[in-house]
């Protein structure tokens, strides 16, 4: 998506002699965000109209709400007909429902395209779980290097930081349990045995979060236990936060788990350590709830508003799998080259199959996969492509870009991007050694000054 502030950023860069080389070199990340990513960034950041990404932000909100009454509008209110709609497992909707209040949080993450006219949203990551809220810490580190911050200034760029709206939201939490709201002790649960899986990104959090003044332990679910006034503690620690890292797949099945989430939901409902957020979000952060949103019945329970919203903001997703997708299974039998298949809850891209770029007997393979698992088929959005400099030769690249684009019960929370050239796959994963990861600015809609970096 090319605008005025890449056009500036490019025109003052492609030079191997200027900016952007000094840029790269001078450019200081904090220890642990380095060990995490450093590896893996992109030469520049990415570039966005700030009223573009505020104004999509503000659509994301409403999508949200309108997954939520679903159940409600849909399913008289029942959740295990809803889950069933949009394929999930009797004991993952069992997971999801306990303590559920029909009122989640908003506080979520998409991923989407811009397809050159606008954001294009993908999925809908609901809940605590997310990747990507420590990303300020690489726009702070380019504003310290001063050819960068001129720029900026010369430009109004600006950033928003995810870690100041999750810090308040924990805060909030920590408020709502009696606890110190500006000191609270925050405890970032991952499931059993998977804390070691992401280590290096959890210790970037807790180096971020330090930051803004929060103490951030870790830990593992089954290392929760209850004092005798119903309070968590961690190793001995009273926690008056639970920033659940845990996912629903995580519990059901463990016994062990599943006994330690009833206990963590005990000590919400008694207002006596917070779950930030409980796993009622999970029951949205499905793709196949965003292909609710398609189906004729669904939609004329909807209004006009939000029909525009759903045919302007997501691609056309179609349920597989499930009672009466059969219609959309011959659907994406016939049209290959222009769907993409996803399991409905997963992670990483794990299980993405794009159809341009495989045979006719792959994705017929990959077809009869959803009888045993939860998926859907997704119009492909074909994404503007991002110029970017390498600084080692000067030349300039077209990359792919992924957002991720945060919003919160404040509204637009910040959003980074992860990056891949064409020539290196279609699937943006830091799985794929291609991948790049970088934070993103925000720009007026004028014309940037004359201004070196």
């Amino acid at each position: 998506m090319e605008n005025s502030a890449t056009v500036r950023y490019l025109s003052e860069s492609a030079d191997p002699d200027s900016g952007l080389r000094t840029l790269t070199a001078q450019t200081t990340v904090p220890a642990e965000y380095d060990k995490a990513y450093g590896h893996v960034l992109l030469p520049r950041p990415i570039f966005v109209s700030e009223r573009e990404i505020r104004a999509f932000a503000d659509d994301l909100a409403a999508v949200f709400r309108t997954l939520v009454s679903l159940p409600r509008r849909c399913f008289d209110g029942d959740l295990a007909r809803y889950g069933a709609a949009i394929g999930l497992p009797p004991e993952l909707i069992e997971v999801m429902s306990e303590g559920a209040t029909g009122d989640p949080l908003l506080y979520a993450r998409a991923d989407a395209f811009h397809d050159g006219t606008g954001f294009r949203l993908l999925e809908l990551n609901v809940g605590s779980e997310l990747g990507g809220v420590d990303s300020a810490q690489l726009n702070r580190a380019l504003l310290d290097v001063p050819a960068f911050r001129s720029f900026a200034e010369a430009n109004a760029l600006g950033h928003t930081d995810t870690m100041d709206h999750l810090v308040a939201e924990l805060r909030a939490a920590a408020a709502g349990v009696g606890a110190d709201p500006v000191s609270p002790v925050v405890a970032l649960i991952e499931g059993p045995g998977a804390l070691g899986d992401h280590d290096s990104v959890f210790l970037s959090i807790q180096e971020d979060m330090s930051r803004h003044g929060i103490e951030l332990l870790l830990g593992e679910i089954q290392e929760l236990t209850e004092g005798a006034d119903g309070k968590l503690a961690l190793r001995g620690r009273p926690v008056d936060v639970v920033l659940r890292y845990f996912a629903a797949g995580q519990i059901a099945g463990d016994p062990v788990a599943r006994v330690a989430l009833t206990r963590v939901n005990r000590a919400h409902a008694a207002r006596r350590t917070a779950l930030f957020t409980p796993l009622e979000g999970a029951l949205f952060t499905s793709k196949a709830a965003l292909g609710l949103l398609h189906l004729p019945a669904v939609r004329a329970a909807l209004s006009e508003t939000e029909r525009e919203l759903v045919d302007r903001v997501l691609p056309r997703t179609w349920v597989l799998g499930t009672e009466g997708s059969e219609e959309a299974l011959a659907h994406a039998r016939t049209h290959r080259a222009s769907l993409v298949l996803k399991p409905g809850i997963g992670y990483s891209a794990d299980g993405v199959v794009i159809g341009r770029d495989v045979t006719d007997a792959e994705w017929e393979a990959a077809l009869e996969a959803t009888a045993v698992r939860d998926y859907v088929a997704q119009e492909l959005v074909v994404p503007a492509l991002e110029p970017v400099v390498d600084p080692e030769t000067g030349r300039t690249g077209e990359w792919v870009a992924n957002w991720g684009i945060f919003v919160t019960p404040q509204g637009f929370g910040g959003a980074f991007c992860r990056t891949l050239q064409p020539k290196d796959g279609s699937v943006i994963t830091y799985a794929n050694p291609g991948t790049r990861g970088t934070c993103v600015f925000t720009c007026p809609e004028v014309e940037f000054e004359e201004s070196r970096i």
